[in-house]
């Protein structure tokens, strides 16, 4: 690494770290005052709330890194400006392209580090963090209703069940993707199921099989129609949520409702968020650039301003585009890339203009 691009990193790094400590503290404002609360009004061991905040880090961290990214970029050549180091950089014949290299290779890793950490550890400590709060703190019991429930048995065989009522034990949208000794599995449709122990019985339904080119070769529809399953119901209390799953959980489940003929739009969107999301870290360096330029005087006061206003506006836009991807309106990959990638795009006019006519 040159000089030139060690002192940009140099100059980034401090603000970068200031950023994280400081959107995490206010990002778990609340989770704090929850978390004395249940300290000592509810009687919650210390140890265990330490436990629950700690699995909520990795989630915080993940949000911190877009904007703390972008506060660097904002704060470092603000710096540089102010101090009219910049000017002597750029006289000297050293473009703002190769400035902005090490701020993209910054960009580029945090970015990365973002989607390990989304990908790897957030599910995970999710998932727990969930069972700490419902189980543990809060001693609820399961809830009676569940919305949306996947899972999968020893024997390779995967259940979808729209609802299910653990109270009458009944389901309702239910579908079995049971993969056999064929290349595509059989699936089977029901729209209601009620279950006791380990036997189900299905209504109104249809049984579903191909041949080795992927094509119906059967279709059988059953009014009552009786199924064993390895494992009672309610050893499944355990499932995970969308945000819970990685990414192979992710895939499984989609391809189970697909081949069912179900709509995967709301797990596609958060499947294809996973790389969307880390990418922002690298969008908010490039797009802080050119920004962090347009008022060189007011030096870092110009950051603090375009982090807040950079980061309201992108998102809007992203929760936006979010719903628009949930609720069908428009194509699941569209919604998870369209800010990135509105957003890069300005970005890079305004990098381009900057250093070709300033």
């Amino acid at each position: 690494m040159k000089k030139l691009d060690r002192y940009i990193v140099s100059e980034m790094s401090g603000p970068f770290l200031v950023g994280v400590l400081g959107f995490i503290l206010v990002l778990a404002v609340d989770l704090l005052f929850t978390m004395t609360d249940l300290i000592i009004n509810k009687g919650i061991p210390a140890w265990l709330v330490l436990k629950l905040m700690i699995y909520k880090l990795p989630s915080l961290l993940v949000l911190t890194f877009p904007v703390s990214t972008l506060f660097a970029t904002a704060m470092a050549l603000g710096r540089l400006s102010k101090d009219n180091e910049m000017t002597a950089l750029r006289t000297s014949g050293i473009t703002l392209f190769r400035i902005a290299r090490p701020i993209l290779i910054v960009g580029l890793l945090v970015s990365l580090v973002s989607f390990i950490t989304n990908d790897r550890i957030v599910p995970y400590a999710n998932h727990v963090s969930s069972n700490i709060i419902r189980q543990i703190i809060y001693k609820q019991p399961l809830p009676d209703v569940k919305e949306n429930v996947f899972f999968k048995d020893p024997f390779n065989r995967y259940y979808y069940a729209k609802r299910v009522n653990m109270k009458e034990r009944t389901m309702e949208n239910l579908m079995v993707y049971e993969l056999a000794d064929e290349k595509f599995p059989r699936v089977i449709t029901a729209q209601t199921a009620a279950f006791t122990g380990r036997l189900w019985e299905l209504s109104s339904g249809v049984i579903h099989r191909y041949d080795e080119k992927g094509h119906l070769n059967y279709e059988a529809v059953f009014d009552r129609m009786k199924l064993n399953v390895s494992e009672d119901i309610l050893s499944f209390t355990a499932q995970k949520t969308y945000t819970d799953m990685d990414r192979q959980e992710l895939l499984a489940t989609i391809s189970v409702m697909e081949k069912g003929g179900g709509s995967a739009r709301e797990l596609l969107t958060e499947l294809y968020m996973r790389y969307s999301v880390p990418l922002t870290c690298f969008v908010f360096a490039l797009v802080g650039i050119p920004f962090s330029l347009s008022s060189p005087r007011s030096g870092q006061t110009t950051g603090l301003i375009v982090t807040i206003v950079f980061m309201f506006t992108f998102y809007v836009f992203a929760s936006i585009f979010r719903s628009l991807g949930r609720g069908g309106l428009v194509p699941p990959e569209v919604a998870a890339a369209a800010p990135q990638t509105v957003f890069a795009l300005i970005g890079l006019a305004m990098l381009y203009y900057e250093g070709r006519y300033h």
